[in-house]
């Protein structure tokens, strides 16, 4: 887990996309996804800086949760840390 993040949710997945854009790691997020059974959570980590606006508006639209959305280290090393519980059947 990332230091400082929730510690009283378990994490089901890790997705470490850091270092690739967005669109790759988006093919990975929907197997996992699809994998994950209801009420599992996926830790998503990034470095692109357009995951933070992607990852919210598939959460809305698919009907899944985004639990957190952080942005850690220093301008010319941001990462952006995510937690989306799968929601439904």
């Amino acid at each position: 887990m990332i230091a400082e993040e929730r510690t009283d949710l378990k994490i089901s997945a890790i997705l470490d996309n850091r270092g690739s854009d967005c669109a790759s790691g988006f093919v990975r997020l929907l197997e996992i996804v699809d994998g994950l059974a209801p009420g599992e959570i996926l830790q998503v980590l990034s470095t692109d800086r357009v995951s933070r606006r992607e990852l919210r508006d598939w959460a809305a639209r698919s009907g899944n949760t985004l639990l957190e959305s952080r942005v850690t280290g220093p301008l010319w090393r941001r990462e952006y840390h995510f937690l989306i519980r799968k929601e439904g059947s």
